[in-house]
């Protein structure tokens, strides 16, 4: 089949992304602000990955498969496929969540953020990963999808890819991509040239946009959401819940009490599981370690921990109400109080006072607590919030004594 000449033209910017995509690297990050055509990049490369090896097999997702579905495969994903290898050379399967290509090649799209479209994404291997916009997935959730990029087809080299609009300088994409350290230990990578990225803004893709779109909508947006969505900084989101939250705050080992006056767990549920360890000392509350998984049971979870010594004070586990019989795999597991406001509330509270503290080892708790946000109703934004809500139950459960206030 003879594939459509000329249809994608490449801006000057998209063209040195395309660049990077054809090196040598493994893992290709495209950042930068709203509308800068990195999507546009990265799915016309897999649609050219597709044609080129029959019967390989790639997967694009994001966290929610309703997201994907809506933002890449409606408005991107098939437009293009439309344009470049025609309607009839390519049959959805929208209920599995695939589209399947004439040369037996398939583009598999869903979503990370539920246990049955990741057990269906997950159970294939692929030549390409594209993960759609990283700063609403955890690093749990991409590194349990690495080991699905191994189907072996004769002369292509298997891919990640990666987008987002950046979000703050803690996130686990700008430490591996920008600092090129390993996000949970602060080391340097060991391969670093493996991964690469570039910047694309909406300036670069001006020609394709509305006229006024940048003047009008970009250029009047807040302070840091401009910089996010015009500028492609990474800064903290607008509506941040732990403003006061600063690196002072982030102690390493050497610095962390010796001793605490108690200690405390907190434990949330669901396709990403996490728990958090807190110290109480004189008045002064210190996040001591936290531990989770994507797509473990809660018994793994608890046998791993218990591994590392995590139960060995023996302690009360203030549990998310919503896990039921799960609380009780949980030793030491109660119900929480689950009063989100008044908890974020009392946590602000000690950080004003200078008395919340949080281990550099926790990179569970400091991959959120930066991007932790409001949205433009004052309502928590639920992504990438289950250290959060572990944190949060930990926390305020002990200081209002374990009482269940609805």
């Amino acid at each position: 089949m003879r594939l459509a000449e000329g249809v994608f033209k490449p801006t000057a910017v998209q063209k040195k992304a395309l660049a990077l995509l054809k090196g040598n690297a493994k893992h290709i990050l495209l950042f930068g602000g709203s509308r800068s055509g990195k999507t546009t990049v990265l799915v016309v490369a897999i649609i050219y990955r597709a044609c080129a090896y029959p019967m390989s097999r790639h997967l694009i997702c994001r966290l929610r498969a309703k997201d994907a579905k809506s933002s890449v495969w409606h408005e991107t994903l098939e437009p293009w496929l439309n344009r470049i290898v025609g309607v009839r050379r390519y049959k959805p399967n929208v209920h599995e969540g695939y589209i399947r290509l004439w040369n037996g090649s398939e583009i598999w799209i869903g979503g990370l953020g539920d246990k049955e479209q990741v057990d269906k994404i997950l159970g294939h291997e692929y030549v390409t990963i594209y993960f759609n916009e990283v700063s609403q997935i955890s690093y749990s959730a991409v590194t349990t999808a690495y080991s699905r990029l191994a189907m072996n087809v004769q002369g292509c080299r298997n891919k990640f890819f990666y987008d987002c609009n950046p979000a703050s300088p803690m996130h686990w994409a700008y430490k591996i991509f920008i600092r090129k350290i390993e996000p949970r230990t602060d080391e340097r990578l060991k391969k670093p040239e493996l991964y690469v990225s570039a910047v694309l803004n909406p300036a670069d893709n001006a020609e394709n946009l509305a006229k006024d779109y940048i003047t009008d909508i970009l250029d009047n947006m807040p302070e840091k959401q401009r910089a996010r969505f015009r500028d492609g900084l990474w800064v903290k989101p607008e509506g941040v819940v732990y403003d006061r939250f600063e690196e002072s705050m982030i102690l390493e080992a050497d610095r962390m009490p010796k001793s605490y006056d108690r200690i405390t767990g907190g434990q949330d549920f669901g396709l990403h599981i996490a728990a958090v360890k807190v110290g109480w000392k004189d008045g002064a509350v210190y996040v001591m370690s936290d531990h989770g998984g994507f797509n473990i049971t809660t018994r793994t979870a608890v046998e791993a921990q218990t591994e590392k010594g995590w139960y060995d004070e023996g302690f009360v586990t203030f549990c998310d109400p919503a896990g039921g019989e799960r609380i009780q795999e949980i030793p030491g597991g109660v119900k929480a109080n689950n009063s989100v406001d008044a908890g974020i509330d009392y946590i602000c509270a000690l950080m004003e006072r200078g008395k919340f503290f949080v281990a550099k080892s926790c990179s569970g708790v400091l991959g959120e607590i930066w991007d932790y946000a409001r949205d433009e109703n004052n309502q928590i934004i639920k992504v990438n919030d289950h250290y959060m809500d572990a944190m949060r139950y930990a926390v305020f459960s002990a200081a209002s004594s374990g009482v269940v206030m609805g």
